[in-house]
Order: structure tokens, then C-alpha cells, then sequence
């Protein structure tokens, strides 16, 4: 057992560990501590109390209030950028967050709703230059960002919407350099019927997933309120400048150094056919695109409420259960894609707010589902408790450039993306749209694309849009270590872990 899972099987009795003065100290209810916990207490007492401390800094980073002052590159873009940026930036595509909607409102006072985002986000008019063998922050002013515009009015509601939905796709696809002027993009569509199509393309660099459902929410509000109803009060600046003195500081050092070890005791995985081993690396990767019909949604979704717990958590561990039994192994890493804005204050907080987090999987083949999900919810909680600010493609104690080689080996295999995809206003859309998934075929109809991708890729990721309506999902492989065979042996046994476990 883990020290994650000792100590989360104690608090799950009420016993809880805490730190005085460097020795071990409990709180548990009447007799609850036995004979058993105490020798496993004493047998594990120089792993519990390094778990401890790490565990008392992390607490620090989540209670550094955010810090006023000159706009500065965070952490996290500065990691972004050594991931991204440089001569193969854009390849094999460009890296936005691409944000469209469509509003009851004229094109007039769409363009007036954006330009009120961009004025009021730092984070989004950010811009970057290389200087020194550093990257410097620059702020563009409000007065100067371009909304770009498109009379579609003259064609009929279907093919506007349409033309509409092609061009602000083809709009987000156009690369925002990091080192260029302009992150973030902007183009609004007139439409037929007193409508207006919106098309924002800030670079990754500068947005995450979250930012999209903000910067939709807001627009809306402002057509409708005249102001955001929710705006946040930490701005993403205030908010990184804190997050890197925490990690400069010694609480960061000792949050760092818990995950060099933790990282130093992970296994590696092996390809199932050959035993290559799966760590991250440059080439082609080839990426399987299919959607989970609305029908396999639901019975997810159902399964998560009947045992009081999220849907994230019931893919993560079918994803997790497929990897097991694919390698046959019991125990390995996994990085999920999480989101920093954990608190009531940081909620609508605009900027690279994601974050990757790193947790231990361990899959007992003689175990049920429910007991392989507790587990990895047990230990996903520990990560959470010890999150140190870390994005997938770097291992999970490089937290800022330079503190471990770029080319540092990867050997996580995995990288698990769970989004619960759109505002509470689309989502209610497209619940309300029939449910035609009882058409769509399962196993779901693959599309499979091939990328030369020139930045080190996951052997294994898997992407998961949940609309409510439908997921839009693509599981990519690195081939350079997963051959095709594996691939499809892999593909296979994800489509028949849904089976055991909701019978589609």
C-alpha cells in the first residue's frame, strides 16, 4: 500500500496524522487506532512524516494570497513556451483555445460585449518577447485589439449559421504566436434573424478551457445584464506572481522534492508486444477520433450517481482498467488534466489556469470495479492535497524551466483529459435537441489521422469532451514506442472495459 493509501485508509476511520515538532502525532476516536495501525505507523514512520510535510506545503501554495504587481510570464507559460514555442511552432497544428458562440444580439453590440472582455483581462492582451535567455511580458493596450467582421445577413438561416461555422473554425486554426503581437484573436459574423456568431482564438499560451466558458458566460451577460454577473476578483498576474514566490520559497523546495521521489519510484511501463519502453519522445502520432453515443454517456453518467461519484471518475478508471490488463501490470502512473481554479475567488479566473496532475494507479486483477475506483479516487485525493503547478508534457517536478533539462525523461505513460464541455447555457441547448444516439453504431466508427508532431507526445493520451449530449473523444498514441499493433490491440480493450462496466 501506498503511504497515499495507509493514510487515506486511516482518515477514512477518523484517525488523523498530523506533524509536532517532526514526530508523528493522531487524533482518531476512542480504541479506533489498533495494534496493526501502529506497527504500520511505526514500519513507515520516515515515509509518512517527508508524505506529511509535503502535504503542510502544498497546504502554503493553496493559501498564498494572490500578489499585486508587474505583469511577469508565470510559471506555467513559461513551461508552456519551452513546449510550444520555437522554430516548430504551429505544427502540426496551432494551439488555441478555440472559443464560438452564437448570441440573439446584433453584431454591433456582440463586438462592444468582446472588446469589454479584452479590456477588463490582462491575461488576454498579454504578449512575450525572448530577451536574455528569459521571456519578458508585455501588456497590448485595450484601444488596439481588432474585431474582425463578416456580413452573412443576405443568406438564408441554415447556410449562414453554417458559412458561420466553417469560417470561425478555420478562424481558430490560425497561429498566434507566443512571440508575436497579438494572442488573442477576434471575429464576429452578422447573421439572419437579429444574430450574431462569435470566433475568439486566444493562444494556449495565454487560455485554457475554462477561460472559453468565462469569456462566453460574460459576453452573454453583458448583452443581457449590461455587466458580467460573476467577475473574478484575482486576475491571472496577481494570481501567478504568488504561485511563483511559493515555489522559489523553501515550502516550494519541499513540495518539489517530494515529487522528485515520488517520481523516482515510479515503474516504467512496457509495450505489450515488443517491451519498449513507453517514455515520451518526438515523431508520429496517430490519433483515433470517435464519439461515446449519448446512450453510453447516460449509463456513465448513471453509474457515477449510484455510486456517488463523478463521471470523470468513472472514465478515469475504466481508462485506467483497460491500461492494466494492456500491459499487464497492476500498478503504474497516470497525469490527469486539472484545473487550478479551486476556490470560490479564483473560479472565473482568466488565463492558463490547467495544470496536470500526477497519481499512482494501482489495478488489482482479482479486484472489482468499485474497489479499483475507490483506490484511484483515494489516491487521485492525495495528489490533489500535494498539487505542485506542473503541465503533462514535463515530468512532474520540472515546475519551472531549468530545474531539470528540457530532454528530461518522461516515463508517465499516460496523460488522461475528462471536460465537461460548454457553458451551463449550451449544455441546456443541447440536452433539449433529440436524442438520436440509439442510431450511432458501438464500438463507435473510428477516424484515424496521422501527425508528425515535433514535440515529445504521450505514449498514450486520451481526450474526453463531454457535451452531456454526446463525448467527443480521440485516444492519441506516441508510435514511435506503441507500434500499430498495439494500438489497436489497446483501442480494443478500452471498447470492451465499457462493456463490463456499462453494458452499452
Amino acid at each position: 500500500m501506498t503511504i497515499a493509501g495507509l493514510i487515506a485508509e486511516l482518515e477514512s476511520r477518523s484517525i488523523l496524522l498530523s506533524l509536532d515538532g517532526g514526530q508523528i502525532r493522531y487524533r482518531s476516536p476512542k480504541q479506533a487506532v489498533t495494534d496493526a495501525d501502529r506497527d504500520a505507523l511505526r514500519a513507515r514512520r520516515g515515509e509518512i512524516v517527508d508524505y506529511l510535510k509535503a502535504r503542510t506545503a502544498a497546504r502554503g501554495l493553496r493559501a498564498a494570497s494572490p500578489t499585486a504587481g508587474p505583469l511577469t510570464p508565470s510559471v506555467a507559460q513559461e513551461m508552456w513556451r519551452a513546449f510550444a514555442g520555437g522554430a516548430e511552432e504551429g505544427k502540426p497544428i496551432a494551439l488555441n483555445i478555440g472559443t464560438v458562440g452564437r448570441f440573439k444580439a446584433a453584431p454591433e453590440a456582440v463586438t462592444a460585449a468582446i472588446r469589454n472582455v479584452i479590456a477588463r483581462y490582462d491575461a488576454l492582451r498579454a504578449c512575450f518577447e525572448a530577451r536574455d535567455g528569459g521571456l519578458l511580458a508585455f501588456l497590448n493596450p485595450a484601444e488596439a485589439f481588432q474585431v474582425e467582421q463578416e456580413d452573412l445577413r443576405s443568406l438564408s438561416r441554415d447556410a449562414a449559421r453554417e458559412t458561420a461555422g466553417k469560417g470561425a473554425q478555420q478562424f481558430c486554426a490560425q497561429l498566434n504566436r507566443i512571440e508575436g503581437g497579438w494572442l488573442t484573436r477576434a471575429k464576429v459574423f452578422a447573421l439572419p434573424d437579429g444574430e450574431s456568431a462569435v470566433a475568439i482564438s486566444p493562444a494556449h499560451m495565454i487560455a485554457d478551457a475554462g477561460t472559453r466558458n468565462i469569456i462566453l458566460d460574460e459576453i452573454q451577460d453583458i448583452l443581457e445584464f449590461g455587466a458580467p454577473r460573476a467577475p473574478s476578483p484575482v486576475l491571472y498576474n496577481d494570481y501567478s506572481l504568488a504561485e511563483r514566490d511559493f515555489l522559489a520559497g523553501d515550502q516550494g523546495a519541499q513540495l518539489i522534492e517530494h515529487w522528485r521521489r515520488w517520481y523516482h519510484d515510479q515503474p516504467t511501463m512496457l509495450a505489450p508486444s515488443d517491451r519498449a519502453p513507453l517514455l515520451w519522445g518526438n515523431g508520429v502520432r496517430i490519433v483515433k477520433n470517435f464519439i461515446i453515443p449519448g446512450r453510453v454517456g447516460a449509463k456513465v453518467r448513471d453509474l457515477a450517481s449510484s455510486l456517488k461519484v463523478t463521471p470523470f471518475l468513472v472514465y478515469l478508471t475504466i481508462f485506467s482498467i483497460a491500461m492494466a490488463r494492456w500491459a499487464r501490470m497492476e500498478h503504474f502512473p497516470i497525469r490527469v488534466l486539472g484545473d487550478k481554479r479551486v476556490s470560490l475567488e479564483l473560479s472565473n479566473t482568466v488565463g492558463l489556469m490547467f495544470c496536470a496532475d500526477a497519481v499512482a494507479v494501482h489495478v488489482s486483477a482479482v479486484a472489482d470495479f468499485e474497489s479499483v475506483m475507490r483506490g484511484i479516487l483515494a489516491e487521485y485525493d492525495a495528489t490533489l492535497s500535494l498539487r505542485i503547478p506542473s503541465l503533462h508534457f514535463w515530468a512532474p517536478h520540472c515546475v519551472r524551466p531549468g530545474i531539470e533539462a528540457p530532454d528530461y525523461p518522461n516515463k508517465i505513460p499516460a496523460v488522461f483529459n475528462y471536460y465537461s464541455l460548454g457553458t451551463v447555457r449550451e449544455k441546456a441547448e443541447k440536452l433539449a435537441q433529440p436524442d438520436t444516439s440509439a442510431a450511432q453504431a458501438w464500438p463507435p466508427q473510428i477516424q484515424t489521422l496521422s501527425q508528425l508532431w515535433p514535440r515529445r507526445s504521450s505514449p498514450l493520451f486520451l481526450h474526453l469532451n463531454d457535451t452531456g449530449h454526446e463525448v467527443m473523444t480521440s485516444l492519441h498514441f506516441f508510435e514511435g514506442v506503441v507500434p500499430p499493433a498495439d494500438q489497436d490491440s489497446f483501442t480494443a480493450m478500452l471498447f470492451a472495459v465499457f462493456d463490463e462496466v456499462v453494458r452499452p
